[in-house]
């Protein structure tokens, strides 16, 4: 091989090898899931989660996302109030926590399809025949709710409960105990997660349909990133039309 050739190699190969380099900075082979785990049962901490110490509906769901794209899941575990900044910032690649797309927060992020729809429930102590109805917490009632949560929105702008009657926490369960320790008379929440959390804690759950709508749960990724959203929403499609959504849901409520 004459001396020339050998260099003009040298550089291809030298060349592919920071091409591949490159491509692996840019692309780690991970997909980072943004969420506030402490929202069973669509995400929480487990001592043997599906992904290290993380389980649930929004977890399991992301695993399926992660796998098609042939690339690990990650978590981030962060408060609720902080994730529209980090997939706006690309601190995660998406946010699946239990998450309404509303119009608020499309100014900010893409949403995906819809993959689960809920409402709001005010979950209450077992023996309380006084609150029946969303109106009922205007009556001089404390009131809890999770920082950012649609049931802040509710109590804080519809009901228009005073502040200092409002608790308001990270976690769903710090203020759902805090209605079985008797300092508060009641927690919105969002239904599926209010459901888990009343029936672990000796708790009942009271619905308003009237007052709570129906919300539309979607999968945020930063504004302008079409190439994930339409992977997100092509693995979404998928689980939708095999049933495992549903599956997933009956898994993590029982």
């Amino acid at each position: 091989m004459k001396k020339g050739l050998i260099k003009v190699t040298a550089l291809c190969a030298s060349a592919l090898i920071c091409a591949a380099a490159l491509a692996g900075c840019g692309d780690s082979g991970k997909l980072v899931m943004g969420t506030n785990a402490a929202f069973p049962p669509f995400e929480f901490t487990t001592s043997e989660g599906l992904v290290g110490e993380f389980d649930g509906i929004d977890v399991a769901i992301a695993s399926e996302i992660a796998s098609d794209m042939g690339k690990e899941l990650e978590v981030a575990d962060m408060d609720f109030d902080g994730l529209i900044a980090a997939v706006s910032t690309g601190k995660v690649d998406m946010v699946a926590a239990g998450m309404t797309a509303n119009d608020e927060r499309r100014k900010n992020v893409d949403f995906s399809d819809t993959y689960f729809l809920a409402s709001q429930v005010m979950v209450v102590s077992a023996d309380n025949t006084d609150i029946t109805k969303a109106e009922d917490l205007k009556n001089d009632k404390k009131v809890g709710v999770v920082l950012g949560y649609t049931g802040d929105t509710i109590v804080t702008d519809d009901l228009q409960i005073p502040e200092d009657k409002i608790t308001r926490a990270n976690r769903g369960l710090d203020v759902v105990q805090e209605v079985k320790n008797g300092k508060l008379d009641a927690v919105v929440i969002d239904s599926a997660t209010g459901k888990a959390l009343a029936e672990k804690n000796g708790l009942k759950v009271v619905e308003d349909p009237e007052a709570f709508e129906t919300e539309e749960y979607a999968i945020a990724v930063k504004k302008g990133n079409t190439e994930l959203l339409d992977k997100i929403n092509a693995t979404l499609a998928e689980l939708k039309a095999s049933g495992k959504i549903d599956e997933f849901a009956v898994k993590y409520n029982q």
